[in-house]
């Protein structure tokens, strides 16, 4: 039923443009829960990286509604066919790019930025901020306090009905294999 009600909302997605193409059932199972974590693991290939950003966009038509997507580096996201080239690909041509900012305005005034979390520190970059999503790319990638601190940055207006959905997606491998390994399998 659940998974029905996601493959009818990423067409409507896809129809205005916000994605490139239909997703396969298992990138379906994974965006159609709407629980607070989830991680989307595998090997290269699998699509998790289409999957964060689908996950991201999928409430990108409701006013006040703010995601962000992490790399662990800078450079790690703006590599070519990483998460903000293939951004730009999806949707240059519906919302509005902000390279300061690193961060896309959809027309109803959401938002989708773009981040990093290289050193331990950086994770006090986003004292203050409220997303309803936050999506690691390469979880395994980051440490366990830096993954668990953006929780606190997982927030909404009571008035807000949208859900707060925390995503992970990885490889094996990385300083946060542990951690990953623990909290999900």
């Amino acid at each position: 039923q659940q998974e029905a009600a996601t493959a009818e909302r990423l067409l409507e997605l896809r129809q205005m443009g916000y994605l490139p193409h239909l997703f396969h059932p298992k990138q379906i199972h994974f965006l159609s829960y709407m629980g607070l974590e989830a991680m989307y693991g595998g090997s290269a290939g699998g699509g998790k990286s289409e999957s964060l950003l689908a996950a991201a966009v999928m409430f990108a038509t409701s006013p006040n509604y703010a995601a962000l997507l992490l790399r662990r580096t800078f450079p790690e996201l703006s590599k070519p066919g990483a998460l903000m080239e293939r951004s730009h690909e999806w949707w240059r041509n519906v919302a509005h790019w902000n390279g300061t900012e690193k961060k896309w305005t959809f027309p109803s005034g959401a938002t989708i930025t773009f981040g990093y979390l290289e050193a331990e520190t950086d994770k006090f970059q986003y004292l203050g901020a409220e997303f309803q999503f936050i999506g690691f790319d390469e979880l395994t990638g980051f440490t366990e306090s830096q993954y668990t601190y953006l929780f606190s940055r997982l927030r909404r207006k009571a008035w807000f009905q949208l859900p707060l959905r925390m995503r992970g997606a990885s490889n094996p491998g990385g300083v946060g294999h542990a951690f990953v390994k623990r909290r999900f399998i």
